[in-house]
C-alpha cells in the first residue's frame, strides 16, 4: 500500500499513463489540451493522490510501474474542500467550474445505492502496459477488498474490456457528455 512517501512515484505513474490520451474522456474534460497539459495534468494527479491518502487507500505495483487510487467513504474534510479549491485554480479554472460540476453530479446520480469501494483511478507506466501489471495489482487489491461491492466508471474500449476480463459488469452507460461513460461493478 502506498504511503506519503510515494507520492512522487505514484503521480509520476499516473501523469505517464495519461499524458498521451487525448481522447475525449474524464480527464481530458478537466485537463485542457493546452500548453500546460502536463502542469495541469501532474497538479490533478497529485489532487488525487492527496484525496486517496486522505479518504482511501492507493496501491502501487512491486516494480513500481502501476497503482490503484481507491475511496473508500467519500465525505467532507476540512483538507478535501483545500485540496478542491487548489484544483479549480491549478487545473480546472473558474471558466470551467460550472461544467465539471454538472459532470460530477451526473456521475453521482449513477453511483450504486449500497455502500461501495470507488476505484477511482487507475494507471500503468506506458512502458509497462500490456504485461500483466495492472491485472495482478487489481486483482491483488479486489482480494484486498474481498466481498465489498467495487463501482468505477471509465470511458474507453480498452479499459471497458480490461475491466471486463478482470470480472467487471456493466451496469450503466450513458453518452450525456462529449464521451462514452460506462459504470461497472464487482462483487
Amino acid at each position: 500500500m502506498a504511503e506519503k512517501k510515494d507520492k512522487i512515484d505514484v503521480v509520476n505513474i499516473l501523469t505517464s499513463a495519461f499524458i498521451n490520451v487525448l481522447i475525449p474522456n474524464s480527464i481530458n474534460f478537466v485537463v485542457k489540451n493546452d500548453e500546460k497539459r502536463r502542469e495541469r495534468l501532474r497538479s490533478l494527479m497529485e489532487f488525487q493522490f492527496d484525496i486517496g491518502l486522505e479518504l482511501g487507500h492507493i496501491f502501487i505495483s512491486d516494480d513500481s510501474k502501476g497503482c490503484i487510487i481507491f475511496i473508500d467513504k467519500w465525505k467532507s474534510t476540512l483538507k478535501r474542500i483545500i485540496l478542491e479549491v487548489k484544483l479549480l485554480f491549478a487545473v480546472i479554472g473558474i471558466e470551467n467550474l460550472f461544467q465539471v460540476l454538472k459532470r460530477e453530479n451526473l456521475i453521482k446520480s449513477y453511483h450504486p445505492k449500497q455502500d461501495f469501494i470507488h476505484l477511482w483511478l487507475m494507471g500503468v507506466a506506458p512502458e509497462a502496459q500490456g504485461t500483466g501489471v495492472g491485472s495482478k495489482l487489481l486483482q491483488e487489491t479486489l482480494q484486498f477488498y474481498e466481498e465489498k461491492l467495487i463501482y468505477l466508471e471509465t470511458t474507453t474500449p480498452e479499459n471497458l474490456r480490461f475491466y471486463k476480463k478482470n470480472g467487471f459488469i456493466i451496469f450503466h452507460e450513458t453518452f450525456e457528455l462529449d464521451y462514452p461513460l460506462y459504470f461497472l461493478k464487482y462483487v
